[in-house]
């Protein structure tokens, strides 16, 4: 739980990078950034920014200025994930001399309700049922 970095200093043509990991326990939130900037000949663009499941099905997909922009900008989010083994794929390619990209993904546990306030809220829409019948009937 907490945020990671990601980036690539050395990205040069076309590339794809896969970063792992894991969830444990319960349902997690997760959001994430990833930017490029144009410096000189440098200007990485991104084709696709994507977090896979372990059977590589898609579950989220970064949204953002895809295509030859000088600075590009990418956010996701949030999104929640079941436990479970992931990857953070980041495609894209650079137009002329070496060039790089950074992002961050954030993941915080999404809390689990008590027992007992799950019971008080079926009690309390079971009272409103009773009163609106009652009132129904009368």
């Amino acid at each position: 739980l907490g945020n990671v970095g990601f980036g690539r200093n050395n990205a040069i043509g076309s590339f794809v990078d896969t970063y792992t990991f894991t969830l444990t326990g319960s349902s997690f939130f997760v959001t994430s950034t990833a930017s490029s900037a144009a410096s000189g000949l440098q200007d990485l663009d991104f084709t696709s920014l994507v977090i896979q499941n372990a059977a590589s099905v898609v579950v989220a997909t970064f949204t953002g200025n895809l295509g030859n922009d000088a600075t590009e900008f990418y956010a996701l989010g949030p999104i929640t994930l079941a436990p479970g083994a992931y990857s953070l794929i980041v495609s894209g390619v650079n137009s002329a001399a070496q060039a790089s990209y950074s992002g961050n993904i954030a993941v915080t546990a999404v809390p689990v309700p008590e027992p007992s306030t799950s019971a008080l809220m079926l009690a309390g829409l079971g009272a409103a049922a009773f009163i609106t019948r009652r009132r129904r009937a009368a």
